[in-house]
């Protein structure tokens, strides 16, 4: 079932592969886009509308290719990109903050603040003290701290070397043997990382391993988010078109296999409110939306509600919830994307909705279909 009545479709004129939400902003849903042409690059901020179903755009050049964007989840002005000359294909990358400066409708430029000490992939705030900056590169971790002054600078206080996740990945190319990608952990000190085919934690206190999953999936994994709303549960996504959830404590098996995709997992994403809602996308055009309400923190009271008629005696009362309560399955799949789909975002301002960007540029903002939202809710 595919579902795009409520899609909203913003074209740049370049290709793109880097999303995210604007974290800050509560009260309007925006996101941030940087582009990968071989030059008049720019980084878009996209703020959308509900009530006309409309985006609006303001660009700010840049000077490099754009490989990653991270917003600063207390300041809108403030966002670092990872960026590299378009001579520069994988080595090199730098990571600068910068603050944003709008001058006049969808136009503005960025104002170079500070660049970290290393050449990395990825850049990622720490939510709850936005004075830490988390970010990697082929097999380090760096741990940064911000000094929030007007000449900000950024000083390295913790380095990781994960090389020894990759011991065992005797099979898999060397070009793969790299981190891919990281999470946040939102309830403890911790990077949980994945690259090759392993899943790893990171305590950020002592630089410890703290787990590890070796053959996590069977192919190499670049997709991992973690539950805000639940200690322990993972979610990642591999080459081998399979999304998995786990708990960290317990990772002989994954809880939970999802699928419905047919190349790679590029982007997974729990909803931070309602974590049984899972975006997934990938190299197959395809963004789908799947109910895992049976590992969520979701909970549902059956049989103990005052909303049913009185008259209904309790088979009928069975019957209502069983038909109006969620489960687990594809909720739905969103097709307007003709090439990859690198990323998927929630809005930090609207639980319902989301922005997906596929590598022509193509950015959709969707929602989740009323039906689910009325189940979720239970009216």
């Amino acid at each position: 079932m595919s579902d795009n009545d409520h899609s909203c479709v913003y074209g740049l004129r370049q290709q793109a592969r880097c999303l995210t939400s604007v974290k800050a902003s509560t009260e309007t849903s925006k996101f941030l886009v940087g582009t990968v042409g071989t030059r008049n690059n720019v980084v878009c901020l996209l703020e959308y509308n509900d009530d006309t179903n409309s985006i609006s755009p303001t660009l700010f050049d840049h000077p490099d290719e754009v490989w990653d964007v991270s917003s600063c989840p207390t300041d809108e002005q403030l966002l670092f990109t990872t960026h590299s000359p378009a001579s520069v294909k994988t080595k090199g990358k730098k990571a600068t903050l910068w603050k944003q400066q709008i001058h006049e409708e969808n136009n503005g430029t960025l104002e170079a603040l500070t660049e970290l000490e290393h050449p990395i992939q990825r850049t990622l705030w720490n939510t709850k003290n936005t004075s830490q900056v988390l970010s990697f590169d082929s097999r380090w971790l760096y741990l940064s701290i911000l000094d929030g002054s007007s000449n900000s600078s950024a000083k390295t206080s913790l380095s990781i070397d994960t090389t020894d996740m990759f011991n065992n990945e005797t099979t898999l190319s060397p070009s793969l043997q790299v981190l891919q990608n990281a999470v946040w952990n939102p309830h403890d000190p911790e990077m949980v990382t994945v690259g090759g085919r392993c899943l790893a934690g990171w305590d950020l206190r002592s630089g410890d391993n703290t787990f590890t999953r070796e053959n996590a999936h069977a192919n190499t994994i670049r997709a991992v988010d973690y539950n805000a709303n639940k200690p322990h549960h993972i979610v990642t996504g591999g080459d081998d078109a399979k999304v998995y959830l786990w708990d960290a404590r317990q990772l002989n098996q994954p809880i939970m296999t999802v699928e419905g995709h047919t190349h790679w997992i590029w982007s997974v994403a729990l909803n931070k409110f309602h974590d049984q809602l899972l975006l997934t996308s990938s190299s197959d055009t395809l963004v789908n939306l799947q109910n895992v309400v049976s590992v969520s923190s979701a909970s549902y009271f059956e049989h103990e509600t005052d909303d049913t008629p009185d008259d209904q005696d309790l088979d009928n009362n069975e019957t209502y919830w069983n038909n109006n309560k969620t489960t687990d399955g594809l909720i739905c799949t969103y097709d307007q994307h003709e090439d990859s789909v690198y990323a998927v975002e929630w809005s930090p301002a609207d639980t319902w909705t989301f922005a997906s960007l596929s590598y022509p540029g193509r950015i959709i903002v969707s929602q989740v279909p009323t039906g689910e939202k009325f189940k979720i809710l239970g009216v």
